[in-house]
């Protein structure tokens, strides 16, 4: 069969067998290029395939390599590995790691892509995300894929100029609409065969899930713990009782509210994306300001996998940012509550790409606040703030 026969069979076989991708597959524009090893696709919804190297692929392994350009495009690989800020050397890497994850939601009786990893190749349980695959799993030297810059974002020479007409390549506006209507069809297919991948439902349901403004969730999260402490009342012999005139000699204590001691913990280590961490810190200075308590008076704990000193500035812009290695962030945790006063309340900034403490820390209220796109799951003791945009839909300004 010619090549573009074989496309329109493969892409009809991907189409029957996973119906939900239906609108992603359609939008996908060939272009035959000697350059690329096999196959490979840019963020344009344009893949490059190579007509001899797939000459003898079977139907249903050009529709799974089809499959996973578009899950690489509606997964927003690319940009996720900017935000993990990729290096060139570790390129290999996180496409074994995006590919496992594409490939948990394959049906079993699918063969997987050319020289894809899997999560068994990486020692890992299924249904992870492709970050923790890349963070946590094994390294595979034996194969190397690249899946172009659909899957890492790392411009590739056969990649063609951005689109100026539809005709071109899918615009990042017609991306957005694309991927809307794709997550719909996944959940109404789950509605009515029950039969969406596992991986695609989260996918589907975090897309569509109404966004709640950052900003008003995470100043209920702070307002609640804070009137929690200060609305805890206790007796103190700092001030005499009003009926100490009436008992003389006797020195009585009067019930007095305290002031909440607060403890930052904030994650330096190399993953760390600063786009948002000025802002968020901002927020809560600001909450914490509106509480009652001053931003100077709250200790912030630097950590990577190591814990800082910790620091009292007047003003979020003033820390010193020390880090830049791995995460641990129990160091960090550990370290504030170690401090004395202990906090009543403990806020953790950070990507969420750390381990946690695996029990409710004693005597402090927790609340992670989660820069970042699609962050990992998180002990359910913690509360937890998902901060992935601004108010204004642009990225926060830098903090240094």
């Amino acid at each position: 069969m010619k090549l573009e026969e074989r496309i329109s069979a493969a892409r009809l076989w991907a189409a029957y067998n996973y119906p939900y991708l239906a609108s992603a597959l359609f939008a996908l524009r060939f272009v035959a290029d000697e350059k690329v090893a096999d196959i490979a696709g840019d963020e344009y919804f344009r893949v490059y395939i190579n007509d001899e190297a797939s000459l003898d692929w079977s139907v249903d392994l050009l529709g799974v390599e089809m499959i996973h350009q578009v899950g690489h495009l509606l997964r927003g690989h690319a940009s996720r590995a900017r935000e993990v800020e990729l290096r060139e050397e570790d390129l290999f890497r996180w496409v074994d790691a995006v590919d496992a994850e594409l490939n948990d939601d394959l049906q079993e009786s699918d063969p997987l892509p050319k020289d894809s990893a899997s999560h068994e190749d990486l020692s890992l349980p299924r249904s992870l995300f492709g970050e923790e695959y890349f963070f946590m799993g094994s390294t595979r030297t034996e194969k190397h894929r690249d899946c172009g810059s659909s899957a890492h974002g790392n411009p590739r020479p056969w990649d063609e100029p951005p689109p100026e007409r539809s005709t071109d390549g899918v615009t990042a506006e017609e991306k957005e609409l694309i991927k809307r209507r794709v997550a719909s069809d996944a959940l109404a297919h789950e509605r009515n065969h029950g039969a969406t991948p596992s991986g695609m439902l989260r996918w589907a349901n975090s897309l569509l899930a109404a966004k709640v403004d950052w900003r008003s969730e995470l100043g209920a999260k702070l307002r609640q713990g804070i009137s929690e402490i200060a609305g805890a009342v206790d007796f103190s012999y700092r001030r005499p009782n009003r009926r100490y005139s009436f008992l003389p000699g006797v020195v009585l204590p009067s019930l007095r509210s305290r002031t909440p001691e607060v403890s930052i913990v904030l994650d330096t280590s190399a993953s760390m994306s600063e786009e948002l961490l000025g802002q968020a810190l901002s927020e809560i200075d600001g909450f914490l300001s509106n509480g009652g308590i001053r931003f100077e008076s709250v200790q912030i704990f630097t950590c990577d996998s190591q814990a800082g000193s910790p620091q009292r500035v007047r003003r979020a812009s003033e820390l010193q940012l020390v880090g830049g290695g791995g995460t641990d962030l129990t160091q960090g945790i550990s370290a504030a509550v170690s401090a004395r006063p202990s906090p009543d309340l403990l806020v953790v900034v950070t990507d969420g790409w750390t381990t946690w403490p695996q029990s409710p820390l004693p005597r402090s209220r927790a609340v992670a606040v989660l820069i970042g796109d699609n962050p990992p799951s998180t002990p359910e003791w913690l509360q937890r703030v998902v901060v992935n945009e601004s108010l204004d839909g642009k990225r926060g300004w830098n903090l240094k």
